[in-house]
């Protein structure tokens, strides 16, 4: 039925798309180590993190299917795996930073983390992390299965992630800079490096969101102007460049 559904490009109910990932739901695809951790993590009300993220899972293709046609739905899953491969990027761009300070920012809007204290937000971003591997993997191979995402959507979301990290960790260094500086109690140059990120990092790195998002809507709904996305990255790396030449003239030899 999925083949001829995706070969006439037929919408799928909701039981089908759970059909599709039962395999998945009965035994989520982590590593062992990583399976047998994520089973251990329990909640206060005592659902574990996989059951957790059977639930969001459910949703999420719940809403897939709500939707009234099969591009509508591709379109969907599509940008269900990008919000997903976010979190991915965020946990790795984050991951070996020592002061939670220099990432909160990335986090501090979202529902769930508004519910915890800062001070457990690693821990919360790992728990997001899984959910997120999971649920950007199977909704992957629901993709390839049911709505012809093949090797080149694969690679343009692979595009996204590598662009959206470039972001993240311009933005992370230079946090991880003034944090330093605090630390070091180097009050005058890390405001001065504040400023200087607030004046001219800070709209740069709006630019590149920007360009983040048309790629995010060209991989859910056409496909990704390669050339243009290139030029993108090559202005970036000019803009980081001229970053760089700032924060020297400000007197920063961080960089």
């Amino acid at each position: 039925m999925s083949f001829i559904k995706r070969l006439l490009k037929k919408p799928f109910i909701s039981a089908e798309l759970h059909a599709t990932a039962a395999h998945h739901l009965a035994k989520p695809p982590l590593p062992d180590a990583m399976y047998e951790a994520a089973a251990t993590m329990v909640g206060k009300k005592g659902v574990s993190l996989l059951d957790h993220w059977r639930s969001t899972f459910s949703l999420q293709l719940d809403e897939i299917a709500g939707q009234k046609t099969w591009h509508a739905q591709r379109s969907m899953l599509l940008r269900i795996v990008l919000v997903e491969e976010g979190w991915s990027d965020v946990f790795t761009c984050t991951n070996d930073i020592p002061s939670p300070e220099v990432w909160t920012h990335l986090v501090a809007e979202n529902e769930t983390f508004k519910q915890f204290p800062k001070e457990t937000w690693k821990s919360l971003l790992l728990q997001r992390y899984i959910l997120a591997l999971l649920s950007a993997a199977c909704l992957m191979e629901i993709g390839i299965k049911n709505y012809g995402i093949d090797g080149i959507k694969q690679l343009e979301t692979r595009l996204h992630s590598e662009y959206y990290r470039e972001i993240l960790n311009l933005d992370l260094k230079i946090g991880a800079m003034i944090r330093e500086m605090i630390d070091n109690y180097s009050d005058e140059d890390a405001m001065n490096v504040a400023g200087l990120k607030d004046d001219v990092i800070n709209p740069i790195i709006a630019d590149q969101y920007k360009v983040l998002a048309l790629i995010a809507e060209q991989i859910a709904n056409s496909k990704v102007d390669i050339e243009t996305v290139k030029d993108k990255l090559a202005g970036l790396d000019a803009k980081k460049r001229e970053i760089g030449q700032a924060l020297a003239a400000a007197g920063s030899t961080a960089v």
